[in-house]
């Protein structure tokens, strides 16, 4: 089910301040059918700093014919690191994420979570939303990659009602 406006116009806000200061892209894993990746462009994400990463062939073709700025990545976001070396980028200042993690078995979880924060550069943050009522990185993943989470209000008018998080490793 694609994400409601509300929870889209959330997690870009969340990555909006996550990017703030920040040069290169920002990483949109299972962008869909692109509410978030609207939303993101809607807010002011400049589109040739926006990838979305999309697994499924489908909606890869479907971001390719709606989404002409934002680079489309079709390969699978628990071999981030590898995906985004192969189509060149480098340097990335958030990244934002619609991936059902608390439904994804946890080495996959692991990997794409590991996968994040071994792209992004310490002090950059992973904006991820969840329907749960705990965070979606599980409490011994974020223990052993040192993260330090925080959380919006519940977004009570979205289908189901959704909670953003931003997920960073310290500097030091």
């Amino acid at each position: 089910m694609p994400s409601g406006r509300l929870l889209a116009e959330a997690m870009a806000r969340a990555t909006l301040a996550a990017m703030a200061g920040r040069d290169g892209h920002v990483i949109e894993l299972g962008a869909g059918t692109g509410h978030v990746t609207k939303a993101l462009l809607a807010a002011g994400v400049p589109p040739a700093r926006l990838a979305l990463v999309e697994r499924d062939a489908e909606l890869a073709a479907f971001l390719r014919r709606h989404f002409r700025g934002p680079q489309i990545v079709e390969g699978d976001a628990a071999r981030l690191p590898r995906l985004l070396a192969a189509h060149g980028i480098e340097r990335i200042a958030a990244v934002v994420s619609s991936l059902p993690l608390l439904s994804l078995p946890a080495e996959v979880v692991n990997g794409i979570v590991g996968g994040v924060f071994d792209a992004l550069p310490r002090g950059a943050a992973l904006v991820q939303f969840t329907y749960g009522p705990k965070p979606p990185v599980p409490r011994a993943l974020r223990e052993r990659l040192h993260l330090d989470g925080a959380h919006g209000k519940r977004i009570w008018r979205n289908v189901p009602p959704a909670v953003v998080w931003t997920f960073t490793r310290p500097k030091a």
